[in-house]
């Protein structure tokens, strides 16, 4: 997928369309947020409450052209039949993000909640980058710092996927394919370090913040402590762990040998 995918441009109107189809989607009654944790991505639901008319009708004809979106009707859409038979509808979940459209948006760094990476944990794109790594419930219980990282991890991946092809020539190889991979993993070795000094630190940084609320500090206190908890029991990133440590002392080890 990797290998024939490439950079596409999306429009400001396109734009729109996506954070549409994102924020109709996340309307989810299953994935209830605390109010608490909800102000922590008051951006994104501000953009969800400056919706249009339910009811108006979205044009997405270049969004399946381009393959960012597919029919949610069909399980085998094409995107002929799509388009001429779906070129106009009212948002009521008809489509679905593509792996291809989800790279562009965390390439493009859209602003969406944790829902949206459990609603589409069956993609492709997040089973292999993300799901390989976490839970399904850890995800879900995102809390703000934790999902910074993985925002921020998703972005740099995607990055460099869409970018691969562009600086490369020739045949897709086992080398090519081995190269890929190993970046990939080296990719989430950063985020399993980054995410295990964040909660190792993280109490001590919200005590050092500065603010008029003790209260606050307090109530995200409460949240890193939660997310430290829901971590200590995801047994795959526990794994995601070991391999850093392992890898780092590996690396010490070399180091020490050179002197």
């Amino acid at each position: 997928m990797v290998w024939t995918t490439t950079s596409i441009p999306i429009t400001e109107d396109e734009k729109k369309l996506i954070y549409s189809l994102i924020n109709n989607e996340q309307e989810n009654p299953h994935l209830k947020y605390e109010k608490l944790k909800k102000r922590f991505f008051s951006i994104f639901e501000k953009r969800k409450h400056q919706r249009k008319d339910p009811n108006q009708s979205y044009d997405f004809t270049s969004l399946l052209e381009k393959g960012l979106i597919e029919s949610g009707n069909s399980p085998f859409p094409t995107a002929e039949n799509t388009i001429a038979n779906e070129r106009l509808s009212p948002l009521n979940n008809t489509y679905k993000l593509t792996s291809i459209g989800l790279i562009h948006i965390f390439n493009n760094k859209f602003i969406y909640s944790p829902s949206l990476l459990v609603k589409y944990h069956d993609s492709l794109v997040l089973k292999d980058l993300l799901y390989k790594y976490f839970e399904l419930k850890t995800i879900a219980s995102s809390s703000a710092k934790f999902f910074v990282l993985i925002t921020d991890y998703l972005s740099d991946v995607s990055s460099y996927l869409l970018g691969y092809q562009r600086n490369s020539s020739g045949q897709l190889t086992l080398e090519v394919e081995r190269e890929l991979e190993n970046h990939l993993n080296l990719c989430a070795l950063i985020l399993g370090f980054k995410v295990a000094i964040l909660f190792k630190e993280s109490n001590l940084i919200s005590a050092s913040l500065k603010g008029d609320s003790e209260k606050a500090i307090i109530a995200l206190q409460q949240i890193e402590t939660t997310m430290k908890r829901i971590l200590s029991k995801d047994s795959m990133f526990q794994n995601l762990v070991s391999e850093v440590s392992s890898e780092l002392s590996i690396a010490r080890e070399e180091i020490l040998n050179l002197s």
